[in-house]
This record gives C-alpha cells, structure tokens and sequence, in this order.
C-alpha cells in the first residue's frame, strides 16, 4: 500500500509564503494551519529518509509515475534507490526489456523532486553525443552542451537507457565520469568534481578558476543506467571497471498479484475477487512525505 502523506495536502505555492496563519482544506483533516514558510520537504520510505529540495526548473521534473508505484515490490526498490541516493552511489537498473526499469526509475525522481536528463545509447553514439555539439547559429559555431554535461553542472539526474549497446569509444568517457567526475569539453572547458574545486577555491580567486576555464561538478549529480543482461540479450558485456562504478539491481517482471492490482487500478474491475486477499503481507512498506519545519 502506498501511503502519501504532505500535511494532509500538497500545499500550493502562494500557501507556503504567507506570512500569516491561513486555512487550507483537508482531505484527511477538516483544517490544515499554515504558520510559517517552508521549502523543504522530507521523503521516508520505512527507515530511510531525505531531505528534498524544490526543484529549480520544476519542468525536468517527470509527472505522473509515481501513481502507478502502489505496489509493496515497487516500493522495496524505490527504498533501495533512496538509500543510493542518499550515499550518492550511481545506480543500475538490469532486468528484462519492457518500460519497467524505466517507469521505476522516473517515479523515484517524480518522488525526490529530482531534475532529469536523459540520453539513449545506441550503436552509433559518438562522444560528441555525451559531451558536446557544434552548432551553427546566425552564421556563428558554437559548442552546445548535451545531457550528460548538463546533469553534471546543473546537480541534475542522468538517466542512461541502454548501458549494453555502449560502444568502445565512449567506454573511457562514461569511465571517467563515472568514477572521477572528471570531462574534457571540446570548448576548452574542463569538468571536475566538487571537491576539488571548493579546494582550489580556498587557495585561488574565482577569476583564476575562470581565467582556467574549470566548471564544477555538482555534488547532487548521479547516473541511473537502465540495461538488459548480456549476452542473454543482444549486446556487449560491460567491462568490469564500468560494472564496478555502479551499484546494481535486478529489476524481476512484476507478479501475479501486482498485475492483477494494476488491471484492477486502470480498469475498475474489483467486484470479482481474483485472488486471495485475506493473507497479511509480511514487511509492508509506506512513502511519507511531510514538511520539514
């Protein structure tokens, strides 16, 4: 069972910045007091919790998969993705060929309040395909940054479907993002993690890391990949120092009862009772989200 709890309701914009004591209705509680601002949100899955920020550009935010996530299976992995995330571990998504792994992973987002980038590896995706594109525009070349360097500098999601059909010459690329944070931009440009720059902050002016041309990787920034096991599936093995900078799992089918309790939310179909309910559900979890005070 999935269980959303915001203060009884997801508060509007315009309630969160009034300064005085104003009534919301409830749908749960007749009366909801708003006394003060609050921005921050906290997100628990049974025993594990964050603190989620509102979004900057709320329109990368996805919408309307977390309604499909009331399953108990559904929920014991987005519990799993909350724990990476709050490690900010990169995560992999492997299971068989279908939108689920996909449908889970943009419901954890839609859930966290998580901003996405998106990229679709095929065989004929190039390195300036993850890191930057010469355009031409009113007569001028320019270098456009794609997804991959935009989920970086930007503390966004990068959600990369199709992790086996990876070529060999963006093996290194994905490699040293992964595990340094560390990208070479054709404009000269270089990318490094967040640590290091806050370093040389302390040691240096922020004209020199300019004047250097270094941009900081957000410490917000992780990768979820999506692939399918090979060589079970057409595709290439992933190469043991890109398996190892991820934190995998396996993503089954769903159930019997899980599509029988999907049929039934789209349909409408519960006056016939299909399978047995009177069973209790041992470790059943919930999502709560409640403002941070």
């Amino acid at each position: 069972m999935l269980c959303v709890l915001r203060n009884s309701l997801r508060l509007s914009t315009a309630s969160r910045v009034l300064e005085r004591p104003t009534k919301v209705p409830g749908r749960f509680w007749p009366t909801l007091f708003v006394r003060c601002r609050s921005e921050n949100i906290v997100v628990t899955i049974a025993d594990v919790s964050k603190e989620v920020r509102p979004a900057k550009n709320p329109e990368y935010v996805p919408r309307k998969y977390l309604l499909n996530a009331h399953s108990q299976e559904t929920l014991r992995h987005l519990k799993w993705m909350l724990q990476k995330d709050v490690l900010r571990q990169d995560m992999f998504l492997m299971g068989g060929p279908g939108i689920r792994r996909r449908e889970l992973a943009l419901a954890f987002l839609e859930l966290t309040g998580r901003e996405l980038e998106f990229i679709a590896l095929t065989r004929d995706t190039t390195e300036a395909d993850l890191k930057q594109r010469r355009e031409i525009k009113s007569g001028t070349a320019y270098y456009h940054d794609q997804s991959a360097v935009r989920a970086a500098t930007n503390g966004r999601v990068l959600l990369i479907e199709g992790v086996e059909k990876a070529e060999r010459n963006v093996l290194p690329v994905l490699n040293n993002l992964l595990e340094n944070r560390e990208m070479h931009l054709e404009d000269g440009r270089f990318l490094i993690p967040a640590s290091r720059y806050d370093k040389l902050l302390k040691t240096h002016t922020q004209t020199e890391l300019d004047k250097w041309r270094l941009v900081r990787v957000s410490e917000d920034f992780i990768v979820i990949a999506l692939g399918l096991p090979s060589p079970r599936y057409p595709g290439h093995p992933l190469d043991p120092p890109l398996r190892s900078r991820f934190q995998a799992r396996h993503i089954p089918p769903p159930t019997f009862e899980v599509s029988v309790a999907s049929i039934r939310a789209t349909s409408g179909f519960n006056k016939i009772n299909v399978i047995d309910q009177t069973a209790v559900k041992p470790n059943r979890f919930c999502v709560s989200l409640r403002k941070k005070r």
